[in-house]
């Protein structure tokens, strides 16, 4: 009994591989397998697949791929390997590379600001470096990667803040010897602030010439400094 049961199996397993080459066979008459084209160039590809008797169709936009060189075969479909029809298309997309993000133009904006720039363009807020005096207060100046360089998504962009306003300067000049009336005008001309003049005992000299000045001539002066006098009484 054992023994039936063994060779039934048996015929039974063998009918079912015979079914099987048959039925693969049959329904492959006829057909050809798509060939693999990936990262073949676009004349490669065309050659292949006319060689089988087949179609290339090349559909637009491009595909970003970090795994196919630029300009060669990025995706196909039918797949490798897939049975098809002679005279049948196969579709590709020709690799763009690696994706790349413009970094934007975030410079005058606040760090804040210049933060959701930077994220929005699908690139990484990175370092901070701070400056003093290269502009207005919490002002970004610059960027690296430079602005408007093509770089990876994701990349860190490291952003360079002025962290206090520019100061504007002048080089003091030497008050002695003029009139207080005229030093006075200087001062507002420039928008200067002018102290209270300080009285001295002179003998010889007229009354109202200065004697002495704070900051010294040839010192910087920005236009928040006191500038001091000494005058003749």
């Amino acid at each position: 009994m054992a023994h039936r049961l063994l060779a039934a199996f048996v015929f039974l397993a063998c009918a079912g591989i015979v079914f099987w080459f048959a039925l693969v066979h049959t329904v492959h008459r006829g057909t050809l397998a798509v060939p693999n084209l990936g990262e073949a160039t676009l004349e490669q590809a065309n050659r292949q697949v006319h060689d089988l008797g087949l179609e290339l169709n090349v559909e637009e936009p491009g595909l970003f791929s970090t795994s196919a060189k630029p300009g060669t075969i990025a995706a196909q479909e039918p797949p490798p390997g897939f049975h098809v029809k002679a005279g049948s298309t196969v579709t590709v997309r020709i690799s763009l590379g690696g994706e790349t993000v413009s970094v934007p133009d975030v410079r005058g904006s606040t760090l804040k600001t210049a933060q959701r720039e930077v994220e929005r363009a699908g690139l990484i807020p990175g370092l901070r470096a701070r400056v003093e005096g290269q502009g207005a207060a919490d002002q970004v100046i610059a960027t690296g990667p430079p602005v408007g360089k093509e770089v990876a998504p994701m990349v860190p962009v490291d952003l360079l803040v002025n962290n206090a306003p520019s100061r504007q300067q002048w080089v003091m000049p030497s008050l002695v010897t003029q009139p207080l009336a005229q030093v006075e005008h200087f001062c507002r001309v420039n928008r200067l602030r002018l102290g209270r003049a300080r009285e001295v005992a002179y003998p010889g000299m007229p009354a109202g010439v200065v004697l002495r000045q704070y900051p010294p001539a040839g010192s910087p002066v920005a236009p928040s400094e006191i500038i001091t006098v000494w005058v003749s009484r």
